[in-house]
C-alpha cells in the first residue's frame, strides 16, 4: 500500500514533462538556452538573485561526470520556490541577500566564501556566526535540491551529508518541504549543545510573557491540525514503528488529542493564581500560589509512542511558558514531523528545537544544565540521568517502566477479563510500559480462564502491513528482540511450558502473542521486564498472596485489579505498591488526563498529566501579601522577657482546645500585638 509520504516523494522528486511545466501555476522554467544557465521565473527571487543562486550553485557543486552533474544542468532549480515558501521571513531575507552578492562576485570570492563558512568555529562568534549560518542554510539549500533529483531520497541524503562533512551529531530544527521527510533525517549542525540552550534561553523570555490564552490559540490550532492530518500522521508512525495503524490510532492520535483537548478546557484555570487559606494567627494578610514557568525542559523520549511521547511533554512544557528541547529516540524518530505540525500552526522556531541523535547526544543535552529533565525510558539510562543532574541540582522526573500486575479474582467477569488481558498484555506487541506483564488468577476460575485467554489470543491477527484490520504490529527494535528471545529461551530452560507463539522462528520480528505457564522466581521473565508479546501466568490461592506475588518486584508503575467485591478491590487497591491502578480495566488510569501520572519504587518518580502534571512543569510561588503600614510584628526583634510571656499565651491559647482558650488567644493576641508594635518602634 502506497503510504502519503511515498506519493508526497514521488511528486517531489518525479521529472516534469513540458506540459506539465506549462501547467505549473508557478511557472519556473519558460525555456532553457545554450548558456551558462537555463533561464528560469521565481516567485520570490529576481533574476540577479536567481543568477546568484546558480553561480554559487555551481561553485558549490561543479559536478564531476554524467551522474554528477553541475548543479546549473539539473532540472530541479524549481525547488528553490518550494522552500522559499517555508522559509522564516527573516531566513529567507537572509538567503536572498546571499544570492545577490553571488551574481556579482566572481567564483573564487564565493569559494573563498564557502571556505570561511566551513572554518567557523575558528572565528569570534560575531564573526562565526552569520559564517555558520552561510554554512548550514546556503550549503543545505544546494545539497538538498540538487540531490533530491535522485531516486531514492534515503540515499541521496546520505550523499548530501556526507559530502557536507559535518561534524555534530546533533541536528537542530529543520523546516519540513513538502511532507519529504526523507530530507531532514541527517541534518546535521554544527551548533553545540550551549548555543541551542541559549537559544531557547532566549526564546523563552518572550514565550512567558504571552497569557496563557494566547499559548492556547496555538494548542488549538495543533488540536485542528493533528485531526486534520491523522491519517498523515498514522502513515510516518507506521512507517517508523511497524504497529498496525489501529495501534497507531488508539494509542497515539486519540491520546494527543485528549491531551490537547484538556489543555484547552483545562490550563486557563489550573494556571491562574489561586488563593489559599490564611490562617487567623495571620489575620489581615493574604495567600496566592502562583505558577511561573521553570525555563528550558529537556524532554527525552523513548521509541514506543514516538508520536505521544512527543507532543503531550511538548505542549504541556508550552503551556506552562517554557521553551522545550526534544530528543527523541534515534529508532523511531519521526524525522521533521513535529517541526512540521508546529511550524504549519505558526510556532516560533526556538520555542521548540527537536535534537536528534543517540545516546552520546542525550548525554550532551542532560549536561547542558536544562531547567528540568522529563525522561521516559529505561531504569539503567534513568540512573545515569539522575547521577548527572545531580551535579547540578537539575530537577528531574523520571518514567523507568514496570513490570504490571494484572490480578483476577473469582469474582470477576469471565470474558471481560480475558479480553482485558488479551489486549492489555499485546497491545501495541507489548511494548508498552503499562502492559500486563503478570496475570495472575484464582485458583477457582485458573483453568476456565487459561482456556479462553489461550483462545482469544490465538485469534490475535499480525501483520506488518499498513493494514486497518490488524490487531497488532512488529517489535521494531532488533536490541529489544533480542531481549525477548533471551527471555523466553531462558524461561523454556528452566522449565516454562509454551502455550501459544511456539510457531516463531526467532528471526521474524513479526512475533506471535507467547503464553508462559509454570514460570518460576529464577527466570528473567518473572522479574525483569520484557517489553515485547510474552505474558507470563499464575494462579494464587487468596488476597494475601495476590497481593504478594503483585508486590513482588523492583517496579510500581500500574497494576489492574478484577472482581466484584467492592471492599476487596478497595483493599488490594490501598495494600499495592504502585502508582497508578485501573479497576476492572486495563491501562485506563493513565487515558484519563485529568489524572496525573507516574510510578513507584523504580519505576520512577514525579507526576506527568492531569493538574499535578500541569504543576510539575511550573515553578510553584507560594506569595503572602501583606498591608504597606507602619505597623511592626510580633516576631520581629527585640525580643524581651514580657514579648515572650506575651506569645506563650498566644501558643497555648490558639492551639488549646475549648471556648476559653479561644478567648484567651484573642486577649494576649491583642496586648502582644500592641506592645510588640510599641516596643519595636521604640526600641529596647
Amino acid at each position: 500500500m502506497e503510504t502519503e509520504i511515498e506519493r508526497t516523494t514521488k511528486t517531489f522528486i518525479a521529472p516534469q514533462t513540458t506540459e506539465q511545466k506549462e501547467r505549473s501555476p508557478l511557472n519556473h522554467y519558460i525555456n532553457f538556452r545554450k548558456s551558462k544557465h537555463p533561464v528560469m521565473v521565481s516567485k520570490h527571487l529576481s533574476k540577479t538573485q536567481i543568477r546568484g543562486m546558480l553561480n554559487a550553485g555551481d561553485v558549490i557543486i561543479n559536478g564531476d561526470n554524467a551522474n554528477f552533474p553541475k548543479f546549473s544542468e539539473t532540472t530541479f532549480i524549481n525547488q528553490i520556490d518550494r522552500m522559499l515558501d517555508y522559509m522564516n521571513e527573516d531566513d529567507r531575507a537572509g538567503l536572498l541577500a546571499l544570492f545577490t552578492i553571488f551574481a556579482f562576485s566572481p567564483d573564487f570570492l564565493i569559494k573563498f566564501i564557502m571556505y570561511l563558512s566551513k572554518i567557523n568555529n575558528k572565528f569570534p562568534d560575531f564573526i562565526g556566526a552569520p559564517l555558520r549560518m552561510i554554512d548550514i542554510g546556503v550549503r543545505g539549500v544546494f545539497f538538498t535540491m540538487y540531490y533530491s533529483k535522485m531516486d531514492d531520497p534515503k540515499q541521496s541524503s546520505k550523499k548530501i551529508f556526507a559530502e557536507l562533512e559535518y561534524e555534530s551529531k546533533v541536528v537542530t530544527n529543520f523546516k519540513l518541504q513538502n511532507n519529504n521527510t526523507d530530507h531532514v533525517q541527517e541534518v546535521n549542525s554544527t551548533h553545540d549543545v550551549s548555543k541551542i540552550y541559549d537559544q531557547a534561553s532566549t526564546e523563552q523570555t518572550r514565550l512567558k510573557k504571552l497569557t496563557v490564552t494566547q499559548r492556547l490559540r496555538y494548542i488549538s490550532a495543533l488540536k485542528d491540525l493533528i485531526l486534520k492530518k491523522k491519517e498523515y500522521i498514522i502513515d510516518r508512525i507506521v512507517e517508523d514503528t511497524m504497529k498496525s495503524r489501529s495501534d497507531a490510532l488508539f494509542s497515539e492520535i486519540f491520546p494527543v488529542l485528549d491531551h490537547l483537548d484538556f489543555l484547552e478546557k483545562n490550563a486557563k484555570k489550573l494556571l491562574k493564581k489561586q488563593k489559599i487559606k490564611t490562617p487567623i494567627a495571620l489575620l489581615g494578610k493574604k495567600s496566592q500560589v502562583h505558577y511561573s514557568p521553570l525555563g528550558t525542559i529537556l524532554i527525552i523520549s523513548p521509541w514506543n509512542y514516538p508520536f505521544y511521547q512527543a507532543i503531550a511533554p511538548i505542549t504541556t512544557a508550552f503551556i506552562t511558558g517554557n521553551t522545550s528541547i526534544y530528543k527523541p529516540s534515534e529508532y523511531t524518530p519521526l524525522y521533521g514531523l513535529v517541526e512540521e505540525l508546529l511550524s504549519d500552526i505558526g510556532m516560533e522556531k526556538f520555542w521548540v528545537q527537536v535534537i536528534y541523535g543517540d545516546s552520546s547526544t542525550g548525554k550532551l543535552l542532560v549536561e547542558g544544565n536544562p531547567d528540568k529533565i522529563f525522561f521516559t525510558g529505561s531504569l539503567s539510562t534513568g540512573k545515569k540521568i539522575m547521577a548527572e543532574a545531580a551535579k547540578t541540582v537539575t530537577p528531574v522526573e523520571l518514567e523507568l517502566g514496570g513490570k504490571d500486575p494484572m490480578i483476577v479474582f473469582e469474582t470477576a467477569n469471565l470474558t471481560r477479563s480475558v479480553a482485558g488481558a488479551t489486549w492489555g498484555a499485546f497491545t501495541n506487541s507489548g511494548q508498552s510500559c503499562t502492559s500486563v506483564e503478570r496475570l495472575l488468577i484464582h485458583e477457582s476460575i485458573y483453568d476456565q480462564f487459561k482456556n479462553q485467554l489461550v483462545k482469544a489470543t490465538k485469534k490475535i491477527k499480525l501483520s506488518n502491513e499498513n493494514s486497518k484490520d490488524s490487531d497488532i504490529g512488529a517489535v521494531y527494535i532488533d536490541a529489544q528482540k533480542q531481549i525477548i528471545i533471551r527471555h523466553l529461551e531462558d524461561a523454556i530452560e528452566k522449565g516454562a511450558t509454551v502455550l501459544t507463539g511456539n510457531s516463531w522462528d526467532r528471526k521474524s520480528n513479526l512475533i506471535p502473542p507467547i503464553i508462559l505457564e509454570d514460570v518460576t522466581e529464577d527466570m528473567m521473565v518473572y522479574k525483569d521486564e520484557t517489553f515485547g508479546p510474552i505474558l507470563p501466568i499464575f494462579k494464587f490461592y487468596d488476597e494475601t498472596h495476590a497481593i504478594k506475588i503483585a508486590n513482588d518486584s523492583i517496579y510500581g508503575l500500574s497494576a489492574s485489579i478484577w472482581g466484584n467485591n467492592k471492599e476487596q478491590l478497595e483493599r488490594v487497591t490501598s495494600a499495592l505498591e504502585t502508582g497508578n491502578i485501573s479497576v476492572n480495566n486495563v491501562m485506563l488510569s493513565e487515558g484519563n488526563h485529568y489524572l496525573p501520572f507516574g510510578g513507584a519504587k523504580h519505576s520512577g518518580f514525579g507526576r506527568f498529566k492531569g493538574t499535578f502534571g500541569l504543576q510539575s512543569f511550573s515553578n510553584i510561588k507560594s506569595v503572602l501579601y501583606d498591608g504597606n503600614s507602619n505597623k511592626i510584628e510580633a516576631n520581629w526583634y527585640p525580643y524581651t522577657e514580657k514579648k515572650y510571656h506575651l506569645f506563650s499565651q498566644v501558643t497555648e491559647g490558639l492551639f488549646g482546645r475549648g471556648i476559653k482558650n479561644f478567648f484567651k488567644f484573642l486577649i494576649s493576641g491583642l496586648k502582644l500585638e500592641m506592645y510588640s508594635d510599641k516596643v519595636g518602634k521604640k526600641g529596647r
